[in-house]
């Protein structure tokens, strides 16, 4: 492309409502929404319908089944090598800034326009104020605009006319053809959102995929069966919030404050969750597939039944959560605290558990084979009838775990600690010995350690 009138992919998203990785998505010829497709190529300027590679003979048809469906992808073909992009540096756009303060006169109104002027551009004008929340809309041409929020974003510009700026939001550009009518209500009502928030709104089974709301309110709001895939939910404040059902698959759920959130059912497969806080959420039954939960809070939180196979929980808190019957195959959960988890029936096939703080934890039933659980701190866990043949063992700490009719034949126990184990006789303690594991001879006295080397050797028996 020869000319585009926005500086970056990031600044084309802002300006549109879209997360970042939408844009990045469209820009590397990957699918995406069909709402989310058009309306990129319309603020660039481009005919969807010839981007996306669809032929004259197939347009009409082609419209009339995807026309406003969300659910709809396109994979666009190769675009032209060159593009000229038409300059809307002059178009009017809105933007929205909340204040700390009491604004009581027109005087003092028009001597804050005055400032914005003076710092980011002669056409900005003060065209609404939400007394409220002394929350001002202001409106000017783009580029004057975008400097406006490019100094308080970067922390250039603090505050105006005496009054501490709170936020700064760009509201979404003017879409004035006839091609754009179709997606208004989706997108008049993502501006409503990120102008004034959505608290307390019943907003079940909209679309809001693909949309940026990052650093939206939306606390007691009703998003069940909502379609958030692929939106950036960073900052969000979700106090309350009822996300059942919801698809929030792709989304950005960074830093996310969802303690006690009511997420059964929802799908989550491949979303950004990292260190997000999910204390006593209700997760039990939803998709989690490739989801990054890295150093997320998920202590006393229900994933009864989750699919959490392939995920990213690795240093995250699980404790005395449920994870009953869940899936977690595949899944990094190393350096993780899972202490007194219900742990029963859950598939671990080929976790890394490695250095896992598993004590206390309900493992009944559970199938660790062949899981990584070298390091791992399993002491006082009840083991019994689970499968951890072929685990690696290495190093954990299976001290006063029950072992009764545990899997351990083929499980790999180098410098693995025992002692004071229920279900362990004097046959399976010697063969566990004898292939490099260490038992505390008397419990509670690690002063007396039987290893391999104190085990008297005896001839084979063919």
């Amino acid at each position: 492309m020869t000319k585009l009138d926005f500086e970056s992919e990031s600044n084309l998203a802002k300006f549109q409502g879209l997360s970042d990785s939408i844009v990045t998505k469209f820009f590397n010829l990957k699918p995406i929404q069909l709402d989310s497709f058009k309306r990129i190529c319309q603020a660039l300027k481009l005919k969807w319908i010839e981007i996306a590679g669809i032929g004259e003979e197939n347009q009409s048809e082609a419209v009339s089944e995807n026309d406003g469906s969300s659910s709809e992808l396109v994979e666009q073909q190769q675009p032209p090598l060159e593009v000229t992009v038409i300059d809307r540096q002059t178009e009017t756009i809105k933007a929205s800034i909340v204040l700390t303060g009491d604004i009581d006169s027109a005087e003092l109104l028009k001597r804050i326009e005055s400032s914005l002027q003076n710092s980011s551009g002669e056409t900005i004008k003060i065209s609404d104020i939400k007394r409220d929340s002394i929350q001002l809309i202001v409106e000017g041409y783009q580029k004057d605009i975008e400097r406006l929020v490019s100094q308080f974003k970067s922390g250039e510009v603090t505050e105006i006319s005496g009054f501490p700026v709170q936020d700064i939001k760009i509201l979404n550009t003017r879409l004035d053809d006839d091609q754009n009518k179709e997606l208004d209500p989706k997108w008049r009502l993502v501006e409503e959102i990120v102008s004034t928030g959505a608290a307390g709104r019943d907003l079940n089974g909209v679309d809001l995929s693909d949309v940026d709301l990052s650093g939206a309110d939306l606390s007691r709001a009703d998003l069940s069966g909502a379609n958030l895939s692929g939106a950036d939910l960073s900052r969000v404040h979700f106090k309350g919030i009822d996300l059942s059902s919801a698809n929030l698959s792709g989304a950005n759920l960074s830093d996310a404050q969802l303690k006690g959130a009511n997420l059964n059912y929802t799908k989550l497969s491949a979303a950004n969750l990292r260190d997000a806080d999910l204390k006593g959420a209700d997760l039990s039954r939803a998709q989690l597939k490739g989801s990054d939960l890295r150093a997320a809070d998920l202590r006393a939180a229900n994933l009864y039944k989750a699919d959490l196979s392939h995920g990213n929980l690795s240093h995250s808190n699980l404790s005395r959560a449920n994870l009953n019957d869940a899936r977690l195959v595949r899944a990094d959960l190393s350096g993780t605290n899972l202490s007194v988890a219900e742990l029963n029936y859950t598939n671990f096939s080929r976790a890394d558990l490695s250095g896992a703080n598993l004590s206390g934890a309900d493992l009944t039933d559970a199938n660790l084979s062949p899981a990584d659980l070298s390091g791992a701190n399993l002491s006082g866990a009840n083991l019994s009838g689970a499968n951890l043949s072929p685990a690696d063992l290495t190093d954990a700490n299976l001290k006063s775990a029950d072992l009764t009719n545990a899997q351990l034949s083929r499980a790999i126990v180098d410098n693995t600690q025992f002692g004071d184990n229920s279900g362990i006789d004097e046959s399976i303690k010697l063969d566990l010995i004898e292939r490099g594991a260490m038992f505390e001879d008397v419990p509670g006295d690690s002063s007396e350690i039987v290893t391999s080397s104190q085990i008297p050797q005896t001839n084979a028996i063919n």
